[in-house]
């Protein structure tokens, strides 16, 4: 079985590292973009399972970046998860139904919630997958 992949878009360093870490003892192989820019540069040539990305970063913001995956049909079905300290200032209903996110994750978050919330969505992204149609 191969292993799954986890973009993890992330300008707060330490933020990122607890991300990938948890993501990683988890058993995702996981790939970190400092940027709105570099995580789209990430995602143009790699195939990854699952995209986590904070909403406010230089470069182009976390909502620029899932509109532009949804926006391209390489992989448009991928699990999005929005993570966010500003989740009362954004309609995060209005984004989760515009962009198909997987879901909005709060910070601060517990890592144990976002490992399984990300599990989640990448085994229902796989079920999906493989359902005739």
């Amino acid at each position: 079985m191969d292993l799954l992949k986890a973009l993890v878009v992330e300008d707060n360093v330490p933020m990122a590292s607890v991300l990938a870490f948890n993501l990683h003892k988890a058993g995702f192989v996981v790939v970190v973009a400092h940027s709105g820019t570099g995580g789209l540069e990430l995602f143009a040539t790699e195939d990854f399972d699952v995209v986590l990305t904070d909403y406010q970063m230089p470069g182009c913001s976390g909502e620029e970046l899932c509109r532009t995956i949804r926006g391209g049909s390489r992989h448009a079905d991928v699990p999005l998860f929005l993570i966010t300290a500003k989740t009362y200032e954004l309609d995060t209903e209005r984004l989760c139904s515009e962009l198909q996110l997987s879901g909005v994750l709060e910070k601060p978050f517990s890592p144990k919630h976002v490992v399984t919330a990300v599990q989640a969505a990448v085994m229902t992204a796989s079920a999906s997958a493989v359902e005739p149609r």
